[in-house]
């Protein structure tokens, strides 16, 4: 779950991301060896680390083309990935929207847990630009219900914004169950996010303890 920092990550393309002969071991969360690596607002452990800037003028452009590129090794689709949500951080950035539409164009790929990776990412950030894309990909009952589980739980972190509740509560029946449990879970997360209360997550996590 999104909101949990939780992810379902299958382990053979996980387990490509590692086995790039650049890196032998994983990177640990904040882990800074590149004088051009920027800090991330996250505390997940990601599978690759974000890509270092060469400039102080972020290529959003470069990095969605990295993102795409299904003939680049999976570890740096990945590192592209990361290094668009950070210059989505905070949301007040001139890099923020642009990012995240550049992060959206993932949707598209031809793997469902790519395409799931993109929705727990839009989970993280929390931004209304990310919006129509999540209904879209929620909407889709073609696309994988992991795709969607993640894309209703991403909705639920910006429950707060007008019309996302409505949308959420229009798949309470859905034929997959997955995605039923899911829009319960947004809805909750929705409510806490419209009571103004903070740290979803470490509340849930107390309350399951």
């Amino acid at each position: 779950m999104g909101a949990l920092q939780g992810r379902h990550r299958g382990e053979a393309e996980t387990e490509v991301c590692f086995l790039n002969p650049t890196t032998s071991i994983r990177p640990a969360p904040h882990t800074n060896t590149n004088k051009h690596s920027s800090h991330s607002d996250f505390s997940s452990i990601d599978p690759a680390p974000p890509l270092a800037q060469s400039s102080t003028i972020p290529e959003i452009k470069e990095l969605q083309t990295t993102l795409l590129n299904t003939s680049l090794p999976l570890f740096l689709r990945y590192r592209a990935m990361f290094a668009l949500r950070d210059l989505a951080s905070p949301p007040t950035l001139p890099t923020a929207v642009p990012a995240v539409h550049a992060l959206a164009s993932g949707f598209a790929d031809p793997s469902a847990l790519f395409r799931h990776e993109i929705a727990f990412v839009f989970g993280q950030l929390s931004h209304p630009a990310s919006i129509p894309s999540l209904i879209e990909c929620l909407s889709d009952t073609k696309e994988e219900s992991m795709v969607r589980h993640e894309a209703a739980e991403a909705l639920g972190s910006l429950g707060d914004e007008e019309g996302v509740e409505e949308v959420l509560r229009r798949f309470i029946d859905d034929p997959e169950q997955v995605v039923r449990d899911s829009i319960l879970v947004a809805l909750d997360m929705a409510e806490f996010e419209r009571s103004g209360e903070s740290e979803y997550a470490s509340v849930a996590v107390e309350a399951a303890a």
